[in-house]
């Protein structure tokens, strides 16, 4: 039984459906397993708790903002 785990922004619930659709097609595809044993478990990171480049991700979009203004 696969489990498939994805982390991304919080605020995408719109595409949470179609994204576990597609995963969930592919991994039964791919590594020939029934659909219904593979499970799609979705994890909503606030932009405060994602780093990128040593950086806080809403800091980066925080001084992206202050920077077009």
């Amino acid at each position: 039984m696969p489990v498939v785990n994805i982390q991304m922004f919080a605020g995408r619930e719109h595409a949470k459906s179609a994204i576990a659709k597609d995963v969930t097609a592919s991994i039964a595809k791919h590594a020939n397993v029934d659909p219904q044993y593979v499970y799609v478990i979705f994890n909503d990171v606030e932009t405060k708790d994602w780093a990128i480049s040593g950086e806080l991700f809403s800091e980066t979009l925080q001084a992206k903002e202050n920077s077009d203004k």
